[in-house]
């Protein structure tokens, strides 16, 4: 079991849906995007050195919504298991 399978489990244990990591992985792409840009407009403006901040925000934030959008498959295979809400 990888860790992203543990993770899905225990959120379903918790009463999450796959909904709220779908939600949560669209807002961290929204959020990768606009440090995107800001990686941009820091290297023109200010240089390309002082662009490796937003760039390292711009990184974390795409890995958080990879990892919410993997939890948000499994668990949608655990619900359609568990059509019921509960897991065992």
């Amino acid at each position: 079991m990888g860790w992203h399978d543990a993770l899905a489990v225990r959120s379903a244990e918790m009463g999450k849906t796959s909904a709220e990591f779908k939600a949560g992985a669209r807002r961290k792409a929204i959020a990768t995007g606009l440090f995107l840009m800001a990686v941009c407009a820091v290297g023109y403006f200010v240089g390309w050195m002082w662009a490796l901040l937003p760039g390292a925000a711009a990184v974390w934030s795409a890995f958080q919504c990879v990892s919410a959008t993997m939890i948000a498959s499994r668990l949608e295979a655990i619900e359609a298991q568990h059509p019921s809400g509960r897991t065992p």
